[in-house]
């Protein structure tokens, strides 16, 4: 009898997750996405973020900026629901403190409605996936 309770509750345990999983080649209609407003501002936007973020920011170099082009965060992979905006990546470096030099990194933001959502450290080689196949692309078009 125990046999038979624990195989029916693994049973209905995989059934559950079964039921719940995404499908790992879904991808969000670009055709009728919503990109927002073309952030014409956007070195503004990421100087802005750099003040908010550095600890001296004073003595931030900004390096290069890519164009904005268009992009998407999924938000919820299980309900299929992504957020459409404009991605740019900047090369930033700056003074840490007056003892430590902070060498410039790569950074990926993504802007939606004149504001950074999300921003991502690019040397960490996790941070360089937007989603299932889907990565950060930092170069401009020619």
């Amino acid at each position: 009898m125990k046999k038979i309770i624990s195989i029916a509750t693994t049973a209905l345990f995989l059934a559950a997750c079964s039921s719940s999983q995404t499908d790992p080649n879904w991808r969000p209609d670009m055709t009728s996405a919503n990109f927002g407003k073309y952030p014409t501002n956007y070195p503004e936007l990421i100087k802005a973020w750099g003040k908010n973020n550095f600890e001296n920011p004073k003595t931030i170099s900004y390096l290069s900026m890519s164009s904005p082009r268009e992009e998407y965060i999924v938000v919820d992979s299980e309900k299929q629901d992504a957020t459409f905006g404009y991605s740019v990546c900047a090369t930033i470096g700056g003074i840490k403190s007056e003892e430590y030099y902070k060498p410039f990194k790569k950074y990926w933001f993504f802007i939606r409605n004149g504001k950074v959502i999300e921003q991502r450290d690019l040397d960490y080689s996790y941070n360089k996936v937007i989603y299932r196949d889907h990565k950060v692309n930092c170069d401009d078009p020619r």
